[in-house]
């Protein structure tokens, strides 16, 4: 009598173990025709494709994002991973060729896991921006809070 038991409990976890492949698989299919949306909306799967370079950034020392001014209220960045050294002006005026949107780059440190602790706002000015604008204290804290 102990074999019949023994048989019906192997296939019960034959049948659950399969049922549990099933479930996973479909899981799976569900998971990789979904786009990886952040919270605020923005498609992460484009920004990779768009954006590689950003999705490598290291915070080991920090994230230093870098924000000039297009006109009134419209600001894009360029990021680069913390050092101690200073940026020179061609490293800076080359993050222009890879611009970001502020929301697409909150999106992205969103998505790295950055904490806004390592995130570094510096204000720049860039060489193909016509808007005028002095970087000064107020203007200073005014673009840090973009990133609040």
């Amino acid at each position: 009598m102990k074999i019949p038991i023994l048989a019906a409990a192997v296939l019960a976890v034959s049948l659950l173990s399969s049922c549990k492949e099933d479930i996973k698989s479909a899981d799976n299919e569900i998971t990789s025709s979904v786009s990886a949306v952040s919270e605020s909306g923005a498609d992460i799967d484009a920004l990779k494709e768009k954006y590689p370079e950003y999705f490598e950034l290291s915070d080991f020392k920090g994230v230093e994002v870098y924000v000039w001014q297009m006109a009134e209220d419209s600001y894009l960045c360029g990021m680069m991973s913390g050092t101690n050294r200073n940026k020179t002006d061609e490293e800076i005026t080359e993050l222009s060729q890879k611009a970001l949107e502020i929301e697409e780059a909150k999106a992205i440190l969103d998505y790295l896991g950055v904490r806004n602790t390592d995130v570094i706002v510096i204000p720049v000015i860039q060489p193909y921006s016509s808007y005028q604008y002095e970087i000064d204290e107020a203007y200073t804290e005014k673009v840090k809070k973009l990133f609040e």
